[in-house]
């Protein structure tokens, strides 16, 4: 029985799958399995997956693309057989010691549901950067969630989460066409009573070239639909840091409709203003701003 099931939604990834694959059956630790949810590639991806699943290295199971990743992570969620779930991206590396120091941790910690190690992103435009350092260990609810209102520290590949929990949660939000995975990974925040963190850099996440919804106005983000759930849930402090988190992700998504020209009022509205802190306030002046203005101050903070 595997203690970790790798799961990875696929859609013609060929050239990617040819580095990505190989970097996650290179791992020291062996007690894992991978399964491939092929969502109807037809760039020579699902030859190679065929190749490998007849090698035995993956199970492949198939799902449908108008679907959406989402749904072929549920799909290999629910047929898994690890007790704990990681989801790989064909795009991302592995360092060959990932799975080894997540199974380590969770030997160590039997009482931990949630288990995340720090990532490196890939960009074109900033090289390769270490994303939201934080201390090495176990970390409450409180602290998790003060983490997040900070910056993205939780990436899937780079995080394992135990399985059951995983199903008890519902699994990943497949109402949302964007933002889902943010949803998922901050909910489960709230849900856990502490996670570990492991500060040592395993994996390599490379920033998307282009968003295929490049031109749509984004919704306002779908963490605002968390807090009515948990506001009887959660400590007054936990709920502050909470409300912090979501204000971070509308403000981003609120920049990015600005950059492609769409109003920002309906972000500006969604903001609660109790979870404004002061690290938030220049994304609010700087979306608050006219276009012109804008940019002019963000020119003058690089």
């Amino acid at each position: 029985m595997p203690l970790i099931s790798v799961v990875i939604p696929v859609y013609n990834e060929a050239q990617n799958l040819k580095t990505s694959l190989p970097s996650l059956f290179r791992q020291v630790f062996k007690g894992y399995e991978v399964i491939v949810v092929d969502e109807g590639s037809t760039d020579g991806s699902l030859e190679l997956l065929h190749h490998h699943e007849r090698a035995g290295r993956l199970q492949l199971l198939h799902s449908c693309y108008d679907e959406g990743p989402l749904v072929a992570c549920n799909g290999g969620a629910q047929v898994a057989m690890g007790g704990w779930l990681m989801f790989f991206n064909a795009r991302d590396l592995l360092l060959f010691d990932h799975l080894s120091r997540m199974a380590e941790a969770i030997a160590r910690h039997p009482e931990i549901e949630l288990f995340i190690n720090a990532y490196q992103c890939m960009s074109e435009q900033r090289g390769l950067i270490k994303v939201a350092p934080l201390p090495q260990g176990v970390l409450g609810r409180l602290d998790a969630l003060a983490a997040y209102a900070h910056g993205d520290f939780i990436h899937p590949h780079a995080a394992c989460l135990r399985r059951q929990r995983f199903l008890a949660m519902g699994g990943f939000p497949e109402r949302y066409p964007y933002g889902g995975e943010d949803y998922f990974w901050l909910k489960a925040l709230c849900e856990v009573e502490a996670i570990h963190y492991d500060d040592t850099v395993t994996s390599l996440w490379q920033e998307p070239e282009g968003d295929p919804a490049s031109g749509d106005v984004l919704p306002p983000h779908p963490a605002q639909d968390l807090l009515d759930p948990y506001r009887q849930r959660l400590s007054r402090r936990e709920r502050r840091q909470l409300l912090a988190a979501v204000n971070r992700k509308l403000l981003e998504w609120g920049m990015e409709n600005k950059r492609r020209g769409h109003p920002t009022r309906p972000t500006l509205a969604a903001l609660r203003l109790t979870g404004m802190t002061s690290e938030l306030l220049p994304l609010l002046l700087r979306l608050a701003l006219p276009q012109a203005w804008s940019r002019r101050l963000l020119d003058r903070s690089k």
